[in-house]
This record gives C-alpha cells, sequence and structure tokens, in this order.
C-alpha cells in the first residue's frame, strides 16, 4: 500500500536558495570583457585604466633602477673602504717593521721584539677576524 501524495501546505515555509559567482584575476589590467564594461558605463575608462597601469609600470621600474643604483653605490664604497683598511694596515705594518728595526740597531732587543711580535701578531689578528666577519 502506498501513501497518497501530500497536499502542499500553504502556510508552510518556502526553501530559498542562494548562489553567488566570484570571479578573479591579477595583474595590473582586469579582464578585456571587464574593459569593455567600464568603457560602456563611463566612455574612455578602458583608455585611463591603461594609462594608469603604464604609469604604475612605469613608477616600479624607477624604483627598481633607483635600488640597483644604491646597492652598487654601496657596493662601491664598501670595496673603497676595505681598500683603504689595507693601505692603512700595511702602513702601520711598515712603520712597526721600520721601528722595530731601529731599536734592534740601537740596542733595544726586547723593545724590538715587543714592537715587531705584538704589532705583525695584532695586525693578521685583525685582518684575518675582520675577513671571517666579512664573509658570513
Amino acid at each position: 500500500m502506498s501513501k497518497p501524495p501530500r497536499k502542499p501546505n500553504p502556510s508552510a515555509p518556502l526553501a530559498a536558495t542562494h548562489s553567488q559567482v566570484t570571479a578573479t584575476f591579477s595583474g595590473p589590467l582586469p579582464l578585456p570583457e571587464t574593459l569593455e564594461r567600464y568603457n560602456r558605463i563611463v566612455p574612455g575608462a578602458a583608455e585611463r585604466i591603461l594609462a594608469m597601469a603604464e604609469a604604475d609600470a612605469k613608477h616600479l621600474q624607477a624604483l627598481e633602477l633607483a635600488s640597483l643604483a644604491a646597492s652598487q653605490e654601496e657596493a662601491r664604497r664598501r670595496h673603497i673602504e676595505a681598500r683603504h683598511g689595507q693601505i692603512y694596515g700595511l702602513c702601520i705594518g711598515l712603520t712597526a717593521l721600520a721601528t722595530s728595526a731601529l731599536a734592534l740597531v740601537l740596542g733595544y732587543e726586547q723593545a724590538a721584539v715587543v714592537i715587531g711580535g705584538t704589532t705583525v701578531v695584532g695586525l693578521v689578528a685583525v685582518f684575518v677576524v675582520g675577513r671571517f666577519k666579512g664573509s658570513s
């Protein structure tokens, strides 16, 4: 025995459905269909959007070029600074060795050993430690 079909109840609530479509895109320009719709709503809008995207691209390129130039300048400055440090180190080392040799010639052997030994060891330590710190 099958049941007879039920008659709809007019006082029962109606069921509703809802659907939503979401579209996304990325990039400086909207999809061509979207540009066309903008142009229909506001004549010339597509051209203005294209001009805005071009201006934004030029701005980003200018920022990247400025950043690259700053990086190159910083590298050049560090190179010059390192070269000056080497020259100053050489001057200090030669002066210490000359002073040590003079002290040795004048008969101050202990002073010659202290001046020559500590200066050379100190310079080597500074250059070795500086090189390790610079490479890490």
